[in-house]
């Protein structure tokens, strides 16, 4: 399935020669998934949290670059997109922990020696230094992020059930978007485009899932002021339009 990517090729990011696309896209995914796995132990499951197994992979992630400061980089990534998932559902779900979350993240800092966790943190601080640093690592968590809320909106009980996800999700795009001043519009109408192209690929969405996504945008055309609002609708609108057009492109 073609979706819309980033286009901005041109842009610098400093990190990319330690940190590929690729790498980036394997650091997203690896954060989403140790999370899924720790946030789905935390609400219903009753055996032990395969902390060990979990901890191992990651480490095997980390470790597989030989490298030392493209190894902190992968670590700092992996760090980071567990934390701001962890950030942004307990917020939606108004959880104080995730205590299979804290263990992970713990157990994968503690694993640093002095020299190690020094190149950690100068690796984290240059990734949260400059907007363009890992920009396919910051593309893809948001994405993955929001369009997970964006879900979990549309499976709860009742629109008013799941009020506090639909808050946090549009917070989360507010913050992002003040956060990073120059790039930040950009991340947050890609969110919006795929929530549209999600609906598009499924006529038959439940109705909880259209009206939350309704209340959203809403919400948003209220925060926004109206050229920043129109400005970041437009940069989605063309992304689902680029969208529909690959899709039914023929083949070659």
């Amino acid at each position: 399935m073609t979706r819309p990517t980033r286009q901005d090729t041109d842009l610098d990011d400093p990190l990319a020669a330690l940190a590929p696309p690729g790498v980036q896209a394997q650091a997203a995914d690896l954060a989403r998934d140790a999370f899924t796995r720790a946030f789905r132990h935390a609400a219903a499951e009753s055996s032990p949290f395969p902390l060990d197994t979990l901890r191992a992979q990651c480490l095997d992630w980390t470790r597989s670059d030989p490298d030392t400061e493209a190894r902190a980089l992968r670590m700092a990534l992996l760090l980071a997109g567990l934390d701001q998932w962890g950030l942004a559902f307990s917020q939606a779900f108004g959880i104080q922990a995730i205590p299979p979350l804290t263990a992970l993240i713990g157990a994968l800092r503690t694993g640093l020696d002095p020299a190690g966790e020094a190149r950690f943190q100068q690796q984290f601080e240059r990734l949260n230094a400059v907007e363009t640093a890992a920009i396919d690592f910051k593309i893809a968590l948001r994405r993955q992020i929001h369009l997970a809320l964006w879900h979990a909106m549309g499976a709860g009980e009742s629109l008013e059930s799941v009020e506090p996800v639909i808050q946090t999700l549009g917070s989360q795009l507010l913050a992002l978007d003040k956060g990073m001043p120059e790039l930040g519009w950009r991340l947050v109408a890609d969110t919006l485009a795929h929530i549209q192209i999600r609906l598009l690929e499924d006529p038959g969405v439940n109705e909880q899932a259209q009206s939350g996504t309704q209340c959203l945008f809403a919400s948003l055309r209220q925060a926004w002021p109206k050229e920043r609002h129109d400005r970041i609708m437009a940069q989605a609108t063309r992304a689902v339009l680029a969208w529909q057009q690959a899709r039914h492109a023929p083949a070659d």
